[in-house]
């Protein structure tokens, strides 16, 4: 916990140096929030919470010759009342914290430090060195190494099924701005073996895939294959095409493999064995279309197929969003929309009391936003067979300077788990940029 604050305090000491003596610019993100809410639980006590969580990002550009930047983000909580989490009255973590060089030639750059890898099928936070460059003929190479990002132990477990080492990287071939195929993989070692089902050691290799014939049509996805159960562990593919400038029409395909998918992860510990069946294949396949009907209006339609070996389910919908906002009118804006979807759940596709797990959804929104302030209100609904659970929050917002907002949201709701639920949440955000000579931009 300690670290955790001295990490916070670090970003925040970077505020205090004068910004001249930096030669950089400085771009500063913060969001404090002040939690307020009281909830009955359904056979159990009633609480009152008021957790304190402050974010705070910092990003620092033209360091050194120009090319170096710092960029850091993480966040802290403390409860002042009951706890809102687990068994801990205080919370925080670095998300992220590292040095990027870019160089000046092949579109190149290195990081170091805590960061988020997006790498074809690689999407993992470590502790170490990235890079990549743009090499000739149109082919790329990246490569990663470093620690793992350690969370919390697992319930009835003694760690969080995480390895000590993770290295992995991309190679790519883009053609002009039509193609993009791209061979990725990841190694983590030394993973704790959590059941049987759960291999100690993480590893993944796949392909991705970006390709658009015409700029009406565009598809995007990847496959992945895991070595250590020796089966393929996921499909994922997107299709857009756009026929004319109104009317956009997608259709997705998902498909997961259990066992390679979720190997040695969290969701295969003994604590959650009875969820989860490690030779469960589920699969979905769905569509959407938008029509922006007038200037103000537009129209979405959605659709989606899930199938699982326990069951199939079926969600479909619409939606109808309006927008007063004009070109010449920015700073004042009203946006609204209304949605029902329902989902169609067969016997067993759900675990529930209830006999089927079909449930009916209502949505409604509307924000309004100013040059001074901004306002919104938002309820949502959930309704089954024999039980619901719905929500209405409203919020407003001021801006103090063009830097600095204040704003509140408040909400009411019920659902099987809280009878009776009333939050609240305070936010003061400051986000702004100096220059080198310590001047807002």
């Amino acid at each position: 916990m300690i670290k955790i604050w001295c990490n916070l305090f670090c970003s925040a000491l970077l505020l205090s140096v004068p910004l001249p003596l930096l030669a950089a610019d400085v771009s500063v993100d913060a969001d404090t929030m002040l939690g307020i809410s009281q909830r009955d639980i359904s056979g159990g006590k009633k609480e009152s919470l008021l957790p304190a969580t402050q974010f705070l990002g910092v990003d620092i550009d033209k360091l050194a010759d120009g090319n170096l930047s710092l960029h850091t983000y993480g966040w802290g909580r403390f409860d002042l009342a009951d706890k809102s989490y687990n068994r801990d009255q205080g919370d925080g973590s670095l998300t992220y914290g590292y040095l990027q060089y870019r160089f000046k030639v092949a579109n190149a750059n290195l990081r170091a430090g805590r960061t988020f890898i997006h790498e074809g099928i690689v999407n993992e936070q470590i502790d170490g060195l990235s890079a990549r460059t743009d090499l000739p003929a149109g082919f790329g190479l990246s490569a990663f190494g470093g620690a793992v990002v350690h969370g919390k132990h697992l319930s009835g477990e003694s760690s969080d099924g995480k390895g000590s080492t993770i290295t992995g990287g991309r190679a790519s071939y883009r053609y002009g701005g039509m193609l993009e195929l791209g061979i990725s993989g990841l190694y983590e070692a030394n993973a704790p073996k959590l059941t049987t089902y759960a291999n100690g050691n993480h590893r993944l290799a796949g392909i991705d895939l970006w390709l658009t014939s015409h700029k009406m049509i565009t598809l995007m996805g990847h496959s992945s294959y895991n070595p250590e159960t020796k089966s393929v562990a996921e499909h994922t593919y997107l299709l857009t095409v756009t026929p004319f400038q109104q009317l956009i029409v997608s259709g997705e395909f998902n498909e997961y493999h259990s066992k390679s998918y979720y190997n040695s992860a969290a969701l295969f510990t003994s604590q959650h064995m009875l969820a989860y069946n490690p030779a469960e294949r589920s699969r979905s396949i769905g569509s959407s279309a938008s029509y922006q009907l007038t200037k103000t209006v537009e129209l979405v339609a959605d659709y989606k197929h899930y199938s699982r070996q326990l069951g199939s389910a079926d969600r479909y919908g619409a939606e109808t969003r309006f927008s007063l906002t004009r070109p010449s009118y920015q700073s004042d804006s009203i946006r609204c929309g209304f949605s029902y979807h329902y989902l169609r759940a067969g016997q067993g596709f759900a675990t529930t009391p209830d006999t089927s797990a079909s449930y009916h959804e209502l949505r409604g929104y509307l924000l309004h936003d100013t040059k001074r302030y901004f306002t919104s209100l938002d309820a949502i609904g959930y309704f089954l067979k024999s039980k619901s659970a719905w929500e209405g929050t409203a919020s407003l917002g001021y801006h103090l300077t063009p830097s600095l907002a204040l704003s509140g949201d408040i909400s009411y709701g019920r659902n099987p788990e809280f009878s009776d639920e009333s939050k609240g949440l305070l936010r003061l955000t400051y986000n702004t940029t100096f220059d080198s000579k310590g001047g807002e931009k």
